[in-house]
């Protein structure tokens, strides 16, 4: 699985998800089935279906012109890993860079609780105005929403510490050409759970009416009446 790229704030994260999933899961996973049905060889395949997301991260990183630490270890990774199978020459050590990528970023996002939680940071990156100064100041004002906001984070961290895992152990068993598509499918079936998860978390209303007690704001848009 390979991270998401950061997103500038105010921008619409339905079309970041859009773009990510287009980059990160469907070109490289139909890069590797199209080469391989034209008789690339396996390793080959896969280092070439790793440019469409090594590209959209150096892209991105240009654009911004910013390199927070996840991006750098990131491309780090994805270059050392490509440099190292040269010499290797073992499309299963390519495979299981994903589960290393996917590693990097849990352990990232749990490293995080030492400053600012991921779950906090990414809500701020994603918004802005009303709804950015409100989460600004409920994690400013309310000891239960910055709790939300660390338990939500180490969920993210542990789920994709498991993930990566996970994908190691099936990127050196299984057969080499089903391996990226079971990735992909896990990679769908991770994110779904991490997404729902959250979202049931963050939306129960017990939760919700602490946060306003404490801090007198809410802490999702209210419903108009």
């Amino acid at each position: 699985m390979t991270t998401t790229t950061p997103t500038r704030p105010g921008a619409d994260p339905r079309l970041a998800i859009i773009v990510n999933l287009l980059v990160n899961v469907a070109a490289p996973l139909g890069l590797f089935y199209g080469l391989r049905a034209a008789g690339v060889d396996q390793w080959m395949a896969l280092v070439l279906g790793a440019i469409p997301p090594t590209a959209h991260a150096v892209y991105t990183v240009v654009v911004r012109r910013k390199v927070d630490a996840l991006a750098l270890f990131t491309l780090s990774i994805l270059g050392l890993s490509v440099a190292t199978s040269f010499i290797v020459g073992s499309p299963r050590f390519l495979l299981a860079k994903d589960g290393w990528l996917t590693a990097v970023a849990g352990l990232w996002i749990l490293a995080s609780l030492r400053r600012t939680p991921f779950l906090l940071q990414a809500l701020l990156s994603l918004t802005k105005g009303e709804v950015h100064e409100r989460a600004k100041g409920n994690w400013a004002a309310s000891p239960t929403f910055r709790r939300v906001m660390r338990v939500a984070t180490v969920w993210w961290g542990a789920v994709l510490v498991g993930d990566a895992l996970v994908r190691v152990v099936l990127a050196y068993t299984l057969p080499i050409d089903q391996v990226p598509l079971i990735s992909t499918l896990q990679y769908i079936a991770v994110y779904l759970a991490l997404e729902i998860g959250t979202r049931v978390y963050l939306l129960r209303k017990k939760t919700g009416d602490r946060v306003f007690a404490e801090s007198g704001l809410p802490m999702m848009r209210r419903k108009q009446k």
